[in-house]
């Protein structure tokens, strides 16, 4: 187990340059792709945001959520979701989509995953700053409290690198993964509290039991922290149960995800 997760740490922190290289190719390429380039690292965000808010906002005529009106609600969510959501998905072929590359050279198969991450990561600012010109526009400002993005983006990060090393080696052996997952990922955000609280009311048998197996997703954790940060001044100091609970959840897919890519290192190029 050491010996799998040292590998990777290892091989990631000796590559950083590499990773990074990556990431910019990955993104440069996307917008060569198209005509307005950048633009749509912006629109795709915001249209989704904007379709969200007038379905479940306008049509439904969501009240205010914790005193906080729903579109900067929305947003503040859906800005830890656009990072995640696309790590998980594209990480399952991070390693088949460069099959090419590790069968005619001696490549770091291990830091695929990361370029998906820090590829995402750009998305994922792109989407906060789409979220910070909706929050000053409804009358938000920032506050010392707003630090805590920076250590709510560390745990999606972490997260979405320990999802996506784990997948990535299981897609190599079955095909198939990547089709479940995209097909599990819209199941996964109305689970999460990216469009809704997450929470049922005492009108509902069993809420509370429906409550805490909400609150076992590590998103749950996520999206809830960067509101927390924003609105609500809450520090991750003040969830010391949940946070233990998503470092220990987290930690225990890192090193799976470790022992699997060590394991399969050598192998790769026969399950192509």
């Amino acid at each position: 187990m050491f010996t799998s997760v040292k590998y990777v740490l290892t091989e990631n922190f000796q590559n950083l340059y590499r990773i990074y290289c990556i990431a910019k190719y990955e993104l440069l390429a996307d917008m060569r792709d198209s005509k307005f380039g950048i633009f749509w690292n912006f629109a795709s965000p915001a249209i989704q945001v904007l379709t969200y808010w007038l379905v479940f906002g306008i049509a439904w005529n969501r009240k205010p959520v914790g005193g906080v009106e729903y579109l900067p609600w929305l947003v503040v969510g859906y800005a830890a979701w656009w990072f995640i959501q696309p790590c998980i998905q594209s990480g399952c072929s991070a390693v088949f989509s460069k099959t090419s590359v590790i069968t005619k050279m001696k490549f770091p198969v291990s830091v695929l995953p990361a370029t998906i991450c820090a590829k995402e990561f750009f998305n994922h600012l792109c989407m906060l700053v789409i979220a910070f010109v909706t929050l000053a526009v409804c009358g938000h400002g920032p506050n010392i409290y707003w630090l805590g993005l920076f250590y709510y983006g560390l745990c999606a990060f972490v997260f979405a690198e320990s999802v996506s090393l784990i997948l990535s080696v299981l897609t190599m052996l079955w095909r198939d993964v990547k089709k479940l997952i995209t097909s599990l990922m819209r199941m996964l955000m109305y689970f999460s509290p990216v469009i809704w609280e997450c929470h049922f009311g005492e009108n509902v048998s069993h809420h509370n039991v429906l409550n805490f197996i909400m609150k076992l997703n590590p998103i749950y954790y996520i999206v809830n922290g960067y509101r927390d940060s924003v609105f609500y001044g809450i520090g991750f100091w003040e969830h010391p149960m949940l946070t233990a609970y998503f470092w220990v959840f987290t930690l225990v897919l890192f090193v799976a995800g470790c022992m699997l890519m060590y394991k399969f290192k050598r192998k790769f190029i026969d399950l192509i």
